[in-house]
């Protein structure tokens, strides 16, 4: 099947820009980009996938693809459904076999319960896609979540910021959902790299 993933990307852009879905709804999160976390995870996909020996990356790709262009502030319906109703709509303009359509569509309805990684069974395909969603804004690019979030707060000493890295960027330490080889050593070094920075940090700041 021949699939254009830039014309996919585009898409889900407008997408996102017509339904008020680009930028959360929180003051405190107006840098975060819901296309650019998109783009990311499609990069985390492919890093990962390239470890993996059996894998259909037309499915994989294109449900990372879409998988959060359900955001809207026009609807209560969670934005995984939405997101499989818009695939499918594109999916059906462009001709793609119906089982293709199918599968895409329960991945992208699916990707929120993060719990399919540990039930047995779970495609393997479903499993990198959620790796990549949870890898994504952590490590380094968590921490720097973390201090833009704090910014918007207007703190007036370092401890609130320090306080906001301990209570959203440390959360990882102490936890490991990834299954693939791969995701799991990306893990592991965004773990290290988290704790290497806390201990810094702290010892900056004379906490003991």
């Amino acid at each position: 099947m021949n699939l254009d993933y830039m014309d996919m990307l585009q898409y889900v852009k407008n997408i996102l820009i017509q339904n008020n879905g680009i930028r959360s709804q929180k003051p405190q999160l107006y840098f975060r980009s819901r296309y650019e976390h998109i783009e990311r995870v499609l990069g985390w996909t492919k890093r990962i996938a390239k470890e993996v020996k059996k894998c259909n990356l037309e499915l994989l790709y294109t449900a990372a693809i879409f998988h959060d262009c359900g955001y809207t502030n026009r609807s209560e319906e969670p934005h995984a459904l939405l997101g499989a109703e818009i695939f499918k709509r594109y999916a059906l303009r462009h001709n793609f076999p119906e089982p293709f359509i199918q599968a895409v569509s329960d991945m992208i309805s699916r990707h929120s319960d993060k719990g399919l990684l540990m039930e047995e069974g779970t495609p393997i395909e479903m499993v990198i896609l959620l790796e990549a969603d949870l890898i994504d804004e952590e490590g380094a690019l968590g921490i720097v979540f973390d201090l833009l979030a704090a910014g918007h707060k207007t703190p007036t000493s370092y401890a609130p910021v320090f306080e906001e890295i301990m209570l959203h960027s440390a959360h990882i330490l102490n936890q490991c959902y990834m299954v693939t080889p791969a995701a799991k050593r990306i893990w592991e070094e965004k773990k290290q790299f988290i704790n290497q920075f806390i201990q810094c940090l702290k010892y900056d700041l004379f906490i003991e």
